[in-house]
């Protein structure tokens, strides 16, 4: 018991000296060689910062106390595992070399600026320039990529074009292409990915090194919470680590992480929740078990036709009008049992508060008129749209959900109000003006003007960097609506378009003022759509949590609907996610949503990637499934979607196979029971199946991860954890085909049990084979 007195005087030592870290801090990736400055509020929160620094080995760390920065430099040649060493904490660093990629294009006519634009700069059309320095007409540059699958295109005097020397393309759903690049990390072979043994209950545990290379050069580290252990808690055996839980502390809740580096190549990162010494049971819900449904409130169900009041405008369609949906319908829904037999544990509701009672039109072209049935149009904002019902109704769905085990999001708008909002009329000061200095119109210029654009005429943006006043009135209103209704998190809208400082003033006052009366934290996650950079710009301990996983459903919905597309594509793509956002990140996985085409329609041909989905949303939109296949081939995506690392979030109308086109063709009215066909309801009774398979097995939700097998039609992969490992096959192919899996030496099984129906498969040798059916899925349980 020598470790166990010295690991909880460390922490009480810690606790005395200086305010504990209650953040689970991630690890901070660099490149070698290269300075790069860290916020330390973006890295853990605190009331104050008074970083004391400690020897880091191939690391030289400065700080900057005026602004709360480290300033971090790994030695040149350096990759691997390092840490920078606080006095109360210890901060895990992955030092890498990047791929160096060369982009060269030759423009049709002479050019004066040339750039390259594409997933890994956010679409930036300006920040990539190339050049041509020998006067050959061929413009050059060289870009350090991470692996990963990206899209891009080439500028030439504001003509965009994609590259007529690359054959792989795709269409980009605006008339043309976006040219694809794959870059993938060297030496796989040599990286030391840790996995779980399946089966233990001890408080010995042991854990799996797979890696082609011997593990004599192997240097393995481990952090209880964010401190860094001694060697004496695990033992080192050829290919396997060995820990003693026994050598921790027996109480409170911890996070036990173990990483591992080989020859200069840093690996996964293990998580072992712990409650009171022991891996956390199943039934103390951690985020990672969320399972989220999203649903729009006028779209779900009508439960009070007493409240139906449809904007009167002749100019409005019915599509873009109120419809009827309230919060008595969530609350008829909640009472009749519907969210918990099909398995969700998280609601995701749209907007609730007040909006306007007129149709506005819209600037871009054809100008047509909408009104604020999706709520996203707020003239109130400390209360509720009539037509959805009163406050204490909003808190009543809260309430019932909370007896059910349920959390409520609620979506919250930072970024902008309706100009009928007081906010507008008493204080113009706290927004942005509409025009830029030449003039222009500064509307729905998402990339060039991300931070100040408006989203139209009528909603004015905040200017929340030139009024701390705005800053202070929109985070406290936020705070308003957890502690009045006791919401468990929030969906932020149009995340990037909103600064950084609201991002941390936020997440300071709920850490501040919320954190320490619950048990569970607040959840937040954003909406952003951009590269992995912009993306993960957000996420980190001092703003959100998560945001939607866009670069990979983008890159899912090319695999899935596009045949010549290949599921390597997708395998590279959830790997690089693991690794910019973490192994047991909590990015919310979609399959579509109230902003994308319905993927039904698109598996089933009727919409392609081709396809301006907005316009077919008003002109020959999808009437219904017409093919019963694609309703196996959306069950094939939502496996998928249940069995990956990350929160998957199942969009309303998903579970019967709703069809439509882009918005408002995206938010029909959800159909229950009776209203829907024979084949929706057999859709329900299959979608409810697999979510409870996700819902019963903890390794699908807190396990490791690992491709097992990845070619143009098949995908297979595997999830474990300390109680049991998963297989995960994919299929979609048009014919049947006969797989043959090869399993990892080191799982040690006798047959895979089907978890979807009664199919059980013998493992001879450490292979398994199997017959997919066309668009079949399977997953099953290791014995």
């Amino acid at each position: 018991m020598k470790y166990y007195t010295l690991c909880l005087a460390t922490i009480l030592l810690f606790g005395c000296r200086s305010e504990p870290v209650k953040d689970l801090i991630n690890p901070v990736r660099l490149a070698s060689g290269i300075t790069d400055t860290l916020s330390l509020d973006e890295l853990y929160y605190a009331r104050t910062y008074h970083p004391s620094l400690k020897q880091s080995n191939h690391l030289s760390v400065e700080t900057d106390q005026t602004q709360n920065l480290l300033i971090c430099t790994p030695e040149p040649g350096f990759s691997g595992v390092t840490f920078i060493r606080l006095e109360i904490v210890d901060i895990p660093v992955i030092v890498e070399t990047k791929n160096k990629i060369n982009f060269r294009f030759r423009p049709p006519v002479r050019a004066q600026d040339v750039y390259v634009m594409g997933t890994f700069n956010s679409w930036n059309r300006t920040s990539d320039p190339l050049s041509d320095t020998d006067g050959d007409g061929i413009f050059e540059t060289t870009l350090s990529l991470d692996e990963g699958v990206y899209e891009y295109q080439f500028v030439y005097d504001k003509v965009e074009v994609w590259d007529k020397q690359n054959p792989d393309k795709i269409d980009n759903g605006f008339g043309g292409y976006n040219s694809l690049l794959r870059v993938t990390r060297g030496n796989k072979e040599n990286i030391p990915y840790l996995y779980y043994y399946q089966g233990q209950q001890t408080s010995k545990i042991t854990i799996a090194i797979n890696s082609g290379s011997a593990t004599t050069d192997l240097n393995l580290y481990m952090l209880l919470d964010n401190h860094l252990l001694s060697k004496e808690i695990w033992s080192l055996n050829g290919h396997t680590v060995q820990i003693d839980l026994s050598l921790l502390p027996s109480q409170g809740r911890h996070c036990l992480r173990i990483i591992a580096d080989l020859q200069g190549n840093a690996g996964n990162i293990l998580h072992i929740w712990l409650n009171d010494g022991q891996p956390l049971p199943d039934d103390i819900f951690i985020w990672q078990d969320a399972i989220i449904y999203s649903l729009m409130t006028d779209r779900f169900f009508d439960g009070d036709s007493n409240n139906n009041r449809p904007v009167n405008n002749p100019q409005l369609d019915e599509r873009a009008n109120f419809q009827g949906g309230d919060f008595s319908g969530i609350i008829n829904k909640l009472n009749d049992g519907y969210f918990k037999d099909l398995g969700i544990n998280t609601i995701w509701i749209s907007p609730v508060t007040r909006t306007t009672n007129k149709a506005y039109q819209e600037w871009p072209e054809p100008k047509r008129y909408y009104s604020g049935y999706h709520g996203y149009w707020p003239v109130r904002s400390d209360s509720t749209e009539p037509r959805f019902g009163t406050m204490n109704q909003f808190k009543e769905i809260v309430h019932i959900a909370h007896d059910q085990n349920i959390k409520v999001l609620l979506d919250f708008i930072s970024n902008h109000v309706h100009i009928e909002h007081p906010y507008y009329h008493d204080h113009p000061d706290w927004f942005g003006t509409m025009k830029l200095p030449d003039g222009t119109l500064n509307i729905r210029l998402w990339e060039a003007y991300r931070l100040t654009t408006w989203f139209d005429t009528f909603l004015p943006s905040f200017d929340y960097i030139s009024s701390r006043q705005a800053l202070e009135t929109m985070t406290d209103n936020a705070l308003f609506w957890l502690k009045e209704t006791r919401i468990d998190g929030f969906r932020h809208d149009a995340t990037k378009h909103v600064p950084y400082i609201f991002w941390k003033r936020l997440n300071r006052k709920i850490k501040a003022n919320i954190t320490p009366e619950r048990e569970l934290p607040v959840y937040q996650i954003g909406e952003t759509f951009g590269g992995h950079d912009l993306i993960k710009s957000y996420v980190n301990n001092g703003m959100l949590d998560a945001q939607f996983n866009f670069d990979q459903f983008f890159t899912a919905r090319r695999v899935f609907v596009e045949r010549r597309s290949d599921f390597k594509d997708l395998a590279l793509a959830l790997e690089k996610s693991l690794v910019i956002y973490g192994d047991n990140h909590l990015m919310g996985n979609i399959m579509d949503s109230h902003d994308q085409a319905r993927m039904i329609a698109m598996l089933e041909g009727d919409l392609s990637l081709a396809d301006d989905a907005l316009q077919r949303a008003w002109q020959d939109p999808p009437v219904m499934v017409d093919d019963t296949i694609s309703y196996r081939k959306a069950r094939v995506f939502l496996t998928y979607l249940l069995t990956i690392p990350g929160i998957p979030i199942i969009y309303y109308g998903d579970e019967i196979g709703m069809t439509g086109a882009g918005d408002p063709d995206n938010r029909r009215m959800m159909r229950f029971d009776n209203a829907c066909t024979a084949q929706e309801r057999n859709q329900f009774v299959k979608v409810k199946q697999l979510i409870r398979v996700r819902k019963n097995n903890s390794s699908l939700r807190r396990g490791d991860y690992l491709t097992l097998m990845a070619d143009k039609d098949l995908f297979a992969y595997s999830r474990g954890d300390l109680s049991q490992r998963i297989v995960v096959i994919l299929y979609k192919g048009d014919m049947y085909k006969k797989v043959t899996l090869k399993l990892p030496a080191w799982i040690v099984a006798g047959s895979l049990q089907s978890l979807l129906d009664r199919e059980i498969l013998e493992i001879n040798n450490g292979e398994v084979s199997t017959e997919m059916p066309p668009w079949s899925a399977r997953v099953y349980l290791i014995k």
